[in-house]
């Protein structure tokens, strides 16, 4: 598909959203200076969605509707695999007693669908669920099973954009991690996407070696010493990870 086969309202309608959530809600008037669009035509599709419950308004602001709720948990419980991926980030964060996510990769980008916290853990100050890949642990733990081609396309997208100061920038930079993730065999996220949450990631695959998706456990840097990011850590997730991969196998779930 290419950019000719575009609907262009359809695309508005789609920034509208997004910059309603990235404003953490805006007026029509702040919505129309951040897209450079006219105030009319943003609220031809603020009406819209808000038709359809899609954005809702609080005097003159509009946030986005409850209806994104119900749509997420629906993807999020789509699949059986995704279901009793749950189940193991409950584990591993009582295991842990840390803080554990399950995500996947979708249009080169990492959606997580499953958090959970131990009894130690504060829950997370992540402020959205649709990351970077070459910030997360799970989004560099899948890049480095990746071809290269693919690695190459999804850089080409969305670039490697800096969101704190230990955020890698450059695709050599990149290269080189992802050959340390293949070698030992997990991948860490140090304070690269949140400033003070220290990460590390293992990818779960099916039978036939296909990424299923990632599992994380985490902590505050305060707290999560490097013996934790580089051996507890992983231990855990190597052990549980497993389990989970065949439990998968032993429900016909692949």
């Amino acid at each position: 598909m290419t950019d000719s086969q575009l609907l262009t309202t359809t695309d508005t309608s789609l920034a509208v959203i997004e910059a309603i959530q990235e404003l953490d809600g805006a007026t029509p008037a702040e919505l129309a200076a951040a897209l450079e669009l006219s105030e009319s035509a943003v609220y031809k599709h603020l009406y819209t969605l808000a038709k359809h419950g899609y954005v809702a308004s609080e005097g003159d602001e509009y946030r986005l509707g409850a209806r994104f709720y119900h749509i997420g948990m629906y993807v999020r419980n789509r699949s059986k695999v995704y279901e009793l991926a749950g189940k193991y980030v409950i584990e591993l964060a009582e295991q842990s007693n840390e803080e554990s996510d399950f995500g996947i990769e979708e249009n080169g980008r990492i959606v997580t669908l499953f958090d959970s916290v131990g009894s130690s853990a504060k829950p997370s100050s992540r402020l959205n669920n649709y990351e970077y890949m070459h910030t997360t642990a799970i989004g560099k733990a899948i890049l480095a099973r990746l071809p290269e081609s693919r690695i190459d396309e999804i850089d080409d997208r969305w670039g490697l954009p800096e969101l704190t100061e230990e955020t890698i920038t450059s695709r050599a930079e990149l290269d080189a991690e992802l050959e340390r993730i293949r070698e030992r065999g997990y991948a860490i996220n140090d304070q690269e996407s949140i400033p003070g949450k220290r990460v590390a990631g293992v990818v779960a695959e099916g039978p036939n070696g296909a990424v299923i998706g990632g599992f994380t456990v985490s902590g505050p840097a305060y707290r999560i010493e490097d013996a934790d990011l580089h051996q507890e850590f992983p231990d855990i997730l190597q052990r549980v990870v497993p389990n989970f991969e065949t439990e998968l196998v032993s429900q016909g779930l692949l």
